[in-house]
């Protein structure tokens, strides 16, 4: 009997919660321009956010199939297979992969598995879980805040990664700044200002 209480007191707690997520989401959503307004910033740093968290999900996978590639002796379409493999893993698969392939000391780990939790903490419900903290100004700051911290702990593995990354691509001629430079170039060229073509 007591176990079908406490069943029906976690379900009555489970939609009650539930409930107010929804009817909170639902609020925000279907709000006037100030609130979205008010919201923005929070937006923008959940979008810079979840950004970085995926370059450092595609600098593990990119890691992994320069590996792939290495060890394959640059056989053609190895790169590419395990990239597209890998694409598909979540990030704590990718770390699984990559302490398969390598030795990777206890600290480094450790550092990149505290990457993983930091990410995860973003990219699974954070504002969801912080709803209610969205409608006070203060809380907005706080959690914006808190993104940017979060993010700033992802970044600094990502960088860690690359800094792995470079060691392979040294052997190519190629290094994460030559290819940054060549994005940023690209991106110069197709966003110049039009309106020195407009006449």
């Amino acid at each position: 009997m007591s176990g079908s209480v406490c069943t029906t007191e976690w379900e009555a707690q489970f939609r009650t919660n539930r409930l107010r997520h929804l009817y909170c989401l639902s609020a925000m959503i279907a709000t006037d321009d100030k609130m979205l307004d008010a919201l923005a910033p929070v937006f923008l740093e959940l979008g810079r956010a979840v950004y970085i968290c995926q370059t450092f999900e595609d600098s593990l996978n990119l890691l992994l199939s320069l590996m792939a590639q290495e060890a394959a002796d640059g056989e053609d379409g190895v790169f590419q297979a395990v990239w597209n493999f890998q694409s598909s893993k979540p990030l704590g698969q990718l770390l699984s992969a990559l302490r398969k392939q390598i030795d990777v000391p206890a600290d480094f780990d450790e550092y990149l598995s505290m990457g993983v939790k930091k990410r995860n903490e973003i990219v699974h419900g954070y504002l969801t879980k912080n709803v209610m903290r969205l409608y006070d100004p203060k809380g907005r700051l706080e959690v914006e805040k808190e993104l940017s911290e979060l993010t700033v702990e992802v970044k600094r593995r990502d960088v860690s990664v690359n800094k792995l990354i470079d060691a392979l691509l040294e052997k190519y001629g190629l290094s994460n700044s030559s290819l940054k430079r060549n994005a940023d170039n690209l991106w110069n060229f197709q966003n110049l200002d039009n309106s020195k073509f407009s006449h």
